[in-house]
């Protein structure tokens, strides 16, 4: 999977940046900004899946959902585990607590937790599909665009040419607003699994 180095060094080919940019919105760590941004945007129109298994303590019926990392939303929860078919229960969230539908088990139960969380992207990788790497690539760069050109409107720089303010302004509000209709058309064709229907 591609890391965050490899979306900077695509980011910058489109912005037709050959090597290091000292431009202001252009730097390597305000691009690196910019893709952070973008996935955590990302995440809530396609987000990640994954699973965790959890105790639920004997006697109680509460679960903690505060070790699940990036967690966005709770898709199911399966207990007792081991049987089929799978037996689902209903629950409530409220804040990082999960309470179950269940009478209290008698000894500490594991349970699974399926749930959504918001995409990964570092020097190690991501956990963005790399057929949908574009998306992040065309963001980043709509929101360098708006970058450089904030930050010229509200500077005089004499050091490097100034760019067309109004020009970029309207560059980067075209390919934001074209960026966010995929990222809707996207999110419509994500089909949310409900592994079940609780009774």
């Amino acid at each position: 999977m591609a890391t965050i180095a490899d979306f900077r060094v695509r980011v910058k080919a489109a912005l037709g940046i050959a090597t290091t940019s000292t431009e202001r919105g252009y730097e390597d760590a305000n691009i690196d900004q910019h893709i952070k941004q973008v996935v955590e945007e990302f995440s809530i129109y396609v987000p990640a899946e994954a699973s965790a298994d959890l105790t639920v303590i004997a006697g109680a019926r509460t679960l903690s959902t505060a070790s699940l990392s990036r967690l966005l939303r709770v898709a199911a929860v399966e207990v007792p585990l081991s049987q089929w078919p799978r037996v689902f229960v209903d629950f409530d969230r409220w804040s990082s607590t999960l309470t179950l539908d269940l009478s209290p088990p008698s000894v500490n139960t594991t349970a699974r937790v399926y749930y959504e969380q918001t995409h990964r992207v570092d020097t190690d990788g991501s956990t963005v599909p790399p057929e949908h790497e574009h998306v992040i690539v065309e963001g980043a760069t709509a929101f360098a665009v708006l970058a450089r050109a904030a930050g010229a409107a509200n500077t005089l720089e004499v050091s490097t040419p100034q760019p067309q303010t109004h020009q970029h302004l309207r560059i980067a509000q075209t390919r934001l607003e074209h960026w966010r209709i995929q990222l809707r058309r996207l999110g419509g064709r994500v089909v949310r699994r409900q592994l079940v229907v609780p009774s």
